[in-house]
Formats: C-alpha cells, structure tokens, sequence
C-alpha cells in the first residue's frame, strides 16, 4: 500500500490515534486531536475512491461543527478550530464502545453511570434535531467519554439535514428499508440509532449480537427485535424507539428524563468551556509553527 500524505510534518506514525472512512485522528496534545483527510502518495485506483470519500466526508464534518461552534452543547464533543488541512477537537480519554467492551469481562458500570449516559446522549441529539439535522450513524464506536466519565457525541462526518436520505447504515444502529435502501434522516431513524445505543448500555452488548450481520439486517427489516423486559428503568423506551413510535428525538429525551433520578437528570456540566481559549491558542500555535510561520 502506498503511504499516507500528511499535512503536517509533525503527523508521524506515532501519534496517529485512529483511522476510518472519514479519515484520520492523530495525538497533538494530552488535550488536542487532529483530525483531516486521508491521503496517499501516488494512490492507486481504489485508494483514489478512499481519498474522494474521505475529502467529502471531512468536508461535511467541518460543516457540521461550524454550525456545532456556534450552537455548542455540552455533550457534544468541541471543535476548536478549523483549518483548510483538517480541524481541531478536545481530545477524550476512550470511546463508548471500549468502555463496554472492558465492562464487560469485568463489573459493569452501576445503573446510575447507565442513566446518565443514556440522558447525556439523547439530550445532545434532541439538540442537534432543534438546529435541523440528524447525527446520521450513531453508535457507541462515535461517542467519546471525557476523563469524568461523561458523555461527548462525536463523528459527525454522516451528519445530514432531516429529510435527507443517511448516507451510511451501521447495523444494528440502522434499521434499511424493506428493499434495503438506506432511510431519510428524520426522528425515526434517530430513535432507531439511539434504541440500538440504549440497549447496547444497558444489556453490554449489541442487540442481536448471536447472528451474524446478513440476519441482524433482516431481522430488524422485519421488526424483529430483542427483548427489553430485563431492564426496566429503559425497556419500554427502547423498544418503542425501534417501533418508532416517538414524534421527535425531544419527545424520547423527555421520557428518558422522567426515569431518571434527580442527581442523573443535570444537564450542567462545571467547566465545560473554561479550557477554550488556551486549547484555540494552542492549535492556532502548531499551525503557525507548522507552515513555518514562527519558528
């Protein structure tokens, strides 16, 4: 494989964090990530495909979060700067899914820590529905957790106005129409997403996770889903999610609300946009040293 182009010359191998059709992340700082395209050194025919997908999909991920820096949420994860090259985000400590994943073959986190993160999502993504548009492909792989353990909603490179047809399909975070044609956003294929989220946190896995990916598809085409009796605080949101059955993804976060308790149900989060001018000064300062602006 021909090697990757990286816009900065500081970009090595050793910080690259994590790579995926809507590009590559690499370590800046303890608190800073860099996210940009993918680009190879003379690329071969495929990989001129990789690279056309992942300039479109950046590109649509600085849309997102331009609109995302003006109307800035706490639990969705902040860009700090955009740069012809890529854009700047707060780095977390992992994601959603590594958590559970490492739950899982230990203790899993308490029903209070499930609550909130249930909560903390659904509040970021009734947000995003206010300002227009649906995240596009949630899922516990695009939610990052900060060191406190709260909630950040990420990867917004999928990100499309309600009412445009999703341009990608996570199983079992979206459910394909009968002819296996991917949905138009809208507040059902959002509740679809955070069901799938819901009982992925609340149950440690995925739903359906004994099939293989062909059978979960065509289950959940024809509405059949996993039990949700076993949790009691979420099962009958999550089921009635799948079946769509809430008018807006404001409607489920009002119901998520009044199951949780008091000290579950802040949406205040101490702090969150203390660090931003130190963070902005900080990538302003690695551009400029990195086109030799300063030395």
């Amino acid at each position: 494989m021909n090697a990757l182009r990286v816009p900065f010359a500081s970009l090595t191998a050793e910080r690259l964090l994590a790579r995926g059709a809507g590009g590559h992340v690499f370590s800046i700082s303890d608190h800073v990530v860099f996210k940009c395209p993918t680009v190879f050194h003379n690329p071969t025919p495929e990989q001129t495909d990789e690279m056309e997908e992942s300039a479109t999909r950046i590109a649509n991920e600085k849309s997102a979060h331009g609109m995302l820096m003006e109307h800035p949420h706490p639990y969705i994860v902040r860009c700090i700067l955009c740069v012809p090259e890529g854009f700047f985000m707060e780095r977390m400590g992992a994601t959603l899914q590594a958590r559970i994943e490492h739950n899982s073959a230990c203790e899993p986190p308490s029903t209070h820590t499930q609550a909130r993160w249930i909560r903390q999502i659904a509040s970021a993504l009734s947000w995003i529905e206010g300002l227009g548009h649906v995240h596009g492909d949630l899922r516990p792989a695009n939610i990052l957790l900060t060191a406190d353990d709260d909630i950040r909603v990420a990867d917004f490179d999928a990100s499309v106005k309600t009412g445009e047809r999703l341009i990608v399909a996570s199983e079992p975070f979206c459910k394909l129409d009968g002819d296996f044609e991917l949905p138009h956003a809208s507040p059902i294929s959002e509740q679809f997403a955070l069901a799938s989220c819901i009982y992925t946190v609340r149950f440690g896995h995925i739903p359906l996770r004994e099939l293989d990916a062909p059978s979960r598809v065509q289950k959940l085409i024809n509405n059949e889903f996993p039990p949700t009796e076993k949790d009691e605080i979420f099962g009958a949101v999550t089921l009635s999610c799948w079946q769509g059955q809430y008018v807006s993804i404001a409607a489920v976060y009002e119901d998520i609300k009044s199951r949780c308790d008091a000290t579950s149900a802040s949406d205040v989060v101490e702090g969150s946009s203390q660090k931003m001018p130190n963070l902005l000064a900080e990538c302003e300062g690695f551009v400029a040293r990195e086109r030799g602006i300063i030395g």
